[in-house]
């Protein structure tokens, strides 16, 4: 028992804590905080301004830190800031201050929406993230600060949490999705015309978005091709766990997931952009660098290699004279004068 409990904390241990290089969470800050700033960039958050105060519904969080309804004018005001913020936080420029002003302004202008009456799901995840590069070392590599400051950092436990964070965040999100299917509408959920009817629902106009396509109607026109995609929503949610301990569950569910949430966002009409950007976090960019590094190596050798062999076996080329000097091999002694 001892042992096993020895084990586990181990494991805990290196799954939270072990030494690796900041590469990898350099790139997924810089990645991140691009993708967020192209995502948010053409969403005007001044609309919100426009509502009226009696819809406002404020959500537990934001009324314990006594958050309200801003004015347009100040909507805009912050979403510009929050813009420059994500900026200035992909180039690693002034990356603590950055990251803790995007966590901030994100917190509350993703957080915003979901005060009128309707929460949505699709965000949360990012407000996650966002704290916890706030609170990370995330510009210790890949960043304009680490080139100011000419440093290269050793390994260490920094950064790998904060990945594994949103790993887990990622994870726990999916699960309970998965375990809320369950829990709630049984088998039947995938067995019956639930999912038929879900799709033709979102033919009028009941999410954030509508489908980009009509293939969600084809697909309901379809009973056994509407069972087969629930099933694969259900083993997908609650499969997507096993990607925190099993390198071959990551390569089988995070695609697997990201697929799903094109589909929905295909089918359905929720957008789940955001939460795509997020995936970043699961490509190991370290290990993946070292692999084309070694591959673009091994290149360069083939290819000087092929080029020696290729000099080796063409003739010898005869030197081109162009003009010829023949010197005597003996000089001339001048005769002697009588």
């Amino acid at each position: 028992m001892t042992r096993l409990a020895g084990n586990l904390v181990r494991a805990w241990n290196r799954f939270w804590f072990e030494p690796t290089s900041a590469t990898d969470l350099g790139i997924c800050r810089m990645l991140f905080f691009a993708g967020l700033f192209v995502f948010y960039l053409p969403v005007d958050f001044s609309e919100w301004g426009h509502v009226s105060a009696a819809f406002w519904m404020p959500l537990p969080v934001f009324t314990l830190f006594h958050l309200g309804p801003a004015s347009a004018a100040a909507l805009e005001s912050l979403s510009n800031v929050w813009r420059i913020a994500l900026v200035l936080s992909a180039l690693g420029l002034f990356t603590r201050s950055s990251t803790i002003v995007a966590a901030v302004l994100g917190f509350y202008l993703l957080g915003l929406p979901h005060n009128f009456g309707h929460t949505y799901h699709f965000d949360a995840l990012l407000v996650l993230a966002l704290a916890v590069m706030a609170v990370s070392r995330s510009g210790d590599a890949w960043s304009v600060d680490a080139l100011i400051a000419r440093r290269e950092a050793a390994p260490s436990a920094e950064y790998t949490w904060p990945i594994r964070m949103v790993w887990s965040a990622m994870a726990l999100a999916f699960f309970a999705a998965g375990f809320a299917k369950l829990r709630h509408g049984g088998l039947e959920w995938i067995f019956s015309a639930n999912m038929q009817m879900i799709l033709l629902r979102s033919a009028y106009h009941t999410s954030d978005a509508d489908p980009i396509t009509t293939l969600g109607l084809w697909i309901s026109s379809h009973a056994w091709l509407t069972r087969l995609l629930a099933a694969f929503a259900v083993i997908v949610e609650l499969g997507f766990i096993t990607s925190l301990v099993s390198r071959t569950a990551r390569a089988v569910f995070v695609p697997a997931a990201a697929l799903l949430l094109i589909g929905i966002r295909v089918t359905m009409g929720p957008t789940f952009g955001g939460f795509l950007i997020a995936n970043v976090f699961w490509v190991p960019w370290g290990a993946l660098a070292e692999r084309l590094a070694v591959r673009s190596r091994a290149t360069a050798i083939a290819r000087q290699a092929r080029a020696a062999s290729a000099s080796d076996a063409a003739p010898a080329e005869v030197p081109h004279v162009t003009k010829l000097n023949v010197r005597s091999l003996v000089e001339r002694v001048p005769a002697p004068t009588p």
